[in-house]
C-alpha cells in the first residue's frame, strides 16, 4: 500500500473553524495536486493538528503525476503531527491501478509509509489475498499473519493456501512458512515453505513434486527452472529421500528455433539407501546424464539453394547411468527398468550438393555382471566420413558413388567369454566405390545391377605380419529386380560380398567362412493398398557355407542336406491407422523354419467412446547376447495394457496399466500404475500409483497456472520439458 502527505488537507481543516458541521462538501480545487473529501462530520483539534472524518467518509488524493487514491471507511482519523491517518471499523484504499486493500483499523504513516491493519484483503498481482488477520509493513517489507491467498482470478476460488506467516516485498516476492494448500476448501499437502516472484519476468518458478518409493523413502522433489540464457533454458532439481538423501541435478533444454533443437539434462545422489538393488553396486554415487542436441552452427547454401555454398551442423546424443538399476530407482516413469547399455556421440557435419564429410565421437558401452560395471565395448575417436554424392557418368551413363572413412577404435576384450578389459585404440581406413544402372524393361519391370570395390587398411594390425600395415580388399555386386502390381512393389534380388586375403588380392581360403561374407537370394514385398494400411514380406535364401547361429550369434560350418535351414527367417508385418484416427495397430512376426518363431510384436490402441485402450504383446525365442549375456525365453510372453478414462467435458481423467510376464505356470505382473488427474481452469492436480519391479511408490504434483486458461494456452512447448517416455506436460520423471 502506497500513502502520500496530507498536508493540504490537514492545512485546510485546522485553519477552518473548530467544529465543521455536518455534511461538510468542499469543492474540487483546479492546482492538479490535490486532497478532497466528503462526510457526515468533520471534526478538527487545532492544537493537537489532527481532524476526525466520521460517516460516509470519502478521501480522495491526486498527485502531480496524475495518479489518484481513493480512501472510503466510516470514522478516519488524520493527525498531522505525528504523519499518521488511522481508523476505526472498516477502510478501504484503491489506487488509480484498481489495487485494493479492504482492512479493519488501518493505520498509515503517509510519512514513512509503514502501516498495520486487522482483518484485511488486498492483491499482490497475480495473487489475491482473501483474507488476513492482520499485516505491518515496515521499510516496504510487508508482513501478513494468518493469511489466505490465491491466484484464481473466479469469485469462488478453486483452490486456496493458507498461511500462517507471509513476508510481501511488492512487484517483487512473496515467501511463506507452514502453508496448507486446498483444493475446494479440502487440505491436500503441507508446505513448511512457501515462495513465489511477483515480477512480470520472472527470474524462475519453483516446482514441487511428493514422492513414496520403497527404496527411497519419502521424497521432496523440486525443479526451479530459470528464464533462456543464450537460448537455453536451465533446469535446477534438488532433492530429498528419506532413505536415499539429497540429491541434485540440472538440464538445458533449447527454446525451439530453427536453428537450435534438444534437451539434456543430469542427475546425481549419494544413494544412502540400502536395499537389493544397491548391495550390488560398488559406488553409492549413483549418476545419469541423458538427452541430445541438434543444432544449425552456420549455412551459406541456403539449404542447397545455393550449389557453392555449405551447411555445417552440430548433432550429439548422450545416455549414460552410473548403474543399470539407477533409472529404475529415481526416474520410475521412463522405460528403463533395466539398462544393460549405454551409448554417446557427438558429430559434426559439412553439406553441400555434391559431398558430405562428417567428423564424429562415438562410445557404446555395456554392462559387465563379472565386473558390475559399464565397460566400452566400442569406442571410436575420432571417426571421419566423407561421402560423394551420386553423380553420372557421362559415358556408360551409370550412377557412381564414393564413400571414404577413417577411424581409430578401442574394442573391448573377453576372457573365457567375460568382458576382460578394453582393448588398444586401432587406427584404420576404408574407401568403397559403387557403381549401378538401372533398367526399365517394362512398364512393370526395373531392372538395377551394382557393383562394388571396397579396400580396408588397418595401421599396424598386431595380428598381422608382427603390426604391420594390413590391407583388406572386398568384391561384391546387388542385382535387383523390381515390379510393380497388384501385390504391391516386390524386389527379387542377389547379393555377394569376398573379402580377399589380406595383403593380396587372391582369395581368402584361410578363414572359415572362405571369405564369403554375403552371398544369398532376398525377396522383399510392400503392399499398400490404401493410405492407411502396409503390409511387408520378407525373406532370403543363404547360399553360403558358413552361417551365424540365430541363439547366440556364433559361426558354424552349414550343409545342404537340410535346405530349410538355409532359408531366413520369414518377416511378416502389417500397420494399420483408421482415418478418424481412433484406432491402430501394428504387428510384426520373424518366423524360422528350424528355430520357429524368433519373434512377435503386436501393439494396438484404440478409442471407444471415452476410453482409450492400448494392448501390446511380444514374444522372442532363446537367445544370449554374446556381449552383455543378456537372454530371452521362448517359453516367456510380455503382456502390456493402458486403460485410459476421458469423461467428455469432466475436469478429471484416470490412466490405468498393468505390465505382466506370462510364463508356463505363472503370470508375473512387474509394472502396475495409477494415475487420477483433475483440471481446474488454471490448476491441474495429479496423484500416481506405481508398483514396478516389486518396488511400490506415490508420487503427487499439483500444477498452478495463474491468470486461467489463458496461462494453459499460452505454454510454449519448451515449457513441458518432456522426453519420449514422459507424458505430456510433465516436468520430470517419478
Amino acid at each position: 500500500m502506497k500513502s502520500a502527505s496530507f498536508f493540504c488537507l490537514c492545512a485546510f481543516l485546522l485553519s477552518a473553524a473548530p467544529v465543521l458541521a455536518a455534511d461538510n462538501v468542499l469543492p474540487k480545487p483546479d492546482d492538479p495536486a490535490f486532497v478532497f473529501f466528503t462526510s457526515d462530520k468533520a471534526t478538527a483539534e487545532p492544537d493537537n493538528k489532527k481532524v476526525t472524518l466520521e460517516g460516509n467518509v470519502t478521501v480522495i488524493q491526486k498527485t502531480k503525476d496524475g495518479k489518484t487514491r481513493t480512501v472510503t471507511g466510516e470514522s478516519i482519523t488524520v493527525d498531522q503531527l505525528n504523519t499518521q491517518i488511522s481508523s476505526v471499523g472498516p477502510m478501504t484504499v484503491q489506487d488509480s491501478q484498481g489495487n485494493v486493500l479492504k482492512g479493519n483499523n488501518v493505520s498509515v504513516n503517509y510519512t514513512t509509509k509503514d502501516f498495520t491493519a486487522e482483518d484485511i484483503s488486498t492483491e499482490y498481482p497475480p495473487l489475491r489475498v482473501l483474507s488476513a488477520k492482520e499485516i505491518s509493513s515496515i521499510t516496504q517489507k510487508q508482513t501478513l499473519k494468518d493469511a489466505t491467498l490465491t491466484c484464481c482470478d473466479i469469485p469462488d476460488p478453486h483452490y486456496t493456501l493458507s498461511v500462517g506467516k507471509l513476508t510481501v516485498s511488492p512487484q517483487k516476492r512473496v515467501f511463506g512458512t507452514n502453508a496448507v494448500l486446498r483444493l475446494d476448501g479440502f487440505p491436500v499437502f503441507y508446505l513448511p515453505v512457501f515462495w513465489r516472484s511477483l515480477a512480470s519476468q520472472k527470474p524462475w518458478t519453483t516446482y514441487v513434486d511428493f514422492t513414496q518409493s520403497n527404496k527411497t523413502g519419502f521424497g521432496i522433489l523440486t525443479s526451479t527452472v530459470f528464464q533462456p540464457v543464450l537460448n537455453l533454458r536451465p533446469k535446477l532439481n534438488l532433492d530429498y529421500y528419506t532413505k536415499s538423501g539429497f540429491g541434485f541435478g540440472g538440464g538445458l533444454t533449447a527454446v525451439t528455433s530453427p536453428t537450435l533443437r534438444g534437451s539434456g539434462e543430469f542427475y546425481f545422489i549419494h544413494d544412502l539407501a540400502d536395499n537389493d538393488d544397491t548391495r550390488k553396486l560398488t559406488d553409492k554415487n549413483r549418476w545419469g546424464v541423458q538427452g541430445g542436441y541438434w543444432w544449425e552452427m552456420y549455412d551459406s547454401s541456403d539449404h542447397f539453394n545455393n550449389p557453392d555454398g555449405a551447411l555445417y551442423q552440430f548433432q550429439t546424443q548422450f545416455r549414460m547411468v552410473s548403474d543399470p538399476y539407477f533409472y529404475d530407482t529415481f526416474f520410475r516413469g521412463n522405460p528403463y527398468i533395466f539398462m544393460p547399455d549405454q551409448e554417446t556421440n557427438f558429430s559434426v557435419s559439412r553439406q553441400t550438393r555434391r559431398s558430405t564429410l562428417r567428423v564424429s565421437y562415438q562410445q557404446k558401452d555395456i554392462y559387465a555382471w563379472n565386473k558390475h560395471e559399464f565397460m566400452a565395448e566400442q569406442r571410436t575417436l575420432p571417426e571421419i566420413k566423407f561421402m560423394l554424392l551420386p553423380f553420372n557418368d557421362p559415358l556408360f551413363k551409370t550412377a557412381n558413388r564414393l564413400e571414404v572413412d577413417f577411424d581409430n577404435t578401442s574394442r573391448i576384450q573377453y576372457q573365457n567369454g567375460r568382458p576382460n578389459e578394453e582393448g588398444p585404440y586401432q587406427r584404420q581406413a576404408h574407401a568403397k566405390w559403387t557403381t549401378e544402372k538401372s533398367f526399365r524393361l517394362s512398364r512393370a519391370f526395373t531392372f538395377t545391377p551394382s557393383v562394388f570395390y571396397d579396400q580396408t587398411v588397418t595401421f599396424a594390425d598386431s595380428q598381422y605380419k608382427n603390426g604391420q600395415d594390413a590391407w583388406v580388399a572386398r568384391v561384391g555386386t546387388d542385382v535387383n529386380l523390381q515390379t510393380h502390381s497388384f501385390l504391391g512393389t516386390t524386389d527379387f534380388g542377389y547379393q555377394f560380398t569376398k573379402r580377399l586375403s589380406t595383403g593380396t588380392l587372391s582369395s581368402d581360403q584361410l578363414s572359415p567362412d572362405k571369405g564369403i561374407e554375403l552371398n544369398r537370394l532376398y525377396l522383399n514385398n510392400y503392399y499398400r493398398p490404401t493410405f492407411n494400411t502396409y503390409v511387408r514380406f520378407g525373406t532370403g535364401f543363404d547360399l553360403s557355407d558358413y552361417a551365424y547361429s540365430l541363439k547366440d550369434g556364433f559361426g558354424y560350418e552349414q550343409g545342404w542336406k537340410h535346405l530349410k535351414s538355409r532359408i531366413e527367417p520369414f518377416l511378416l508385418e502389417w500397420g494399420y491407422k483408421s482415418p478418424n484416427g481412433k484406432f491402430n495397430f501394428f504387428v510384426q512376426d520373424q518366423y524360422d523354419l528350424e528355430e520357429k518363431n524368433v519373434s512377435f510384436i503386436a501393439q494396438s490402441h484404440f478409442f471407444y467412446k471415452h476410453h482409450i485402450i492400448g494392448l501390446g504383446f511380444n514374444n522372442f525365442a532363446d537367445y544370449t547376447d554374446p556381449g552383455s549375456r543378456y537372454r530371452t525365453y521362448s517359453d516367456q510372453y510380455t503382456l502390456t495394457t493402458t486403460w485410459g478414462i476421458r469423461p467428455t467435458g469432466a475436469k478429471w481423467f484416470m490412466d490405468l496399466g498393468i505390465d505382466a510376464v506370462l510364463e508356463p505356470h505363472s503370470l508375473v505382473g512387474f509394472n502396475k500404475m495409477f494415475r487420477f488427474s483433475y483440471t481446474l481452469h488454471d490448476a491441474q492436480a495429479e496423484f500416481t500409483i506405481r508398483d514396478r519391479n516389486d518396488n511400490l511408490s506415490f508420487a503427487f504434483r499439483i500444477n498452478i497456472l495463474c491468470g486461467g486458461n489463458k496461462r494453459i494456452k499460452g505454454q510454449i512447448p519448451e515449457d513441458t520439458y518432456w522426453y519420449p517416455w514422459r507424458s505430456q506436460g510433465d516436468l520430470r520423471d517419478m
